[in-house]
């Protein structure tokens, strides 16, 4: 398992899965704007809201992997 945020372009929003329960938490608690998506290791935000995320990994030692639509069908 890798210590990376998975980033992926759904359209109007992006998606991103944490590598553990820990770091999800973690995300939750900061002021960027995010919506629980399910259960899982995962939360739904906004492109304006991507830097943030990325400052956030960055602060937590969190490699991001970040795909386009492209990328996710094929």
């Amino acid at each position: 398992m890798t210590n990376a945020l998975l980033i992926k372009n759904e359209g109007l929003m992006y998606s991103v899965s944490f590598p553990s329960r820990t770091s999800l938490i973690d995300f939750i608690e900061t002021d960027i704007q995010h919506t629980r998506s399910s259960f899982d290791h995962k939360v739904m935000i906004y492109e304006d809201q991507l830097n943030a995320l990325r400052s956030w990994a960055a602060e937590k030692n969190l490699e991001t992997l970040e795909f386009t639509p492209t990328q996710i069908s094929a």
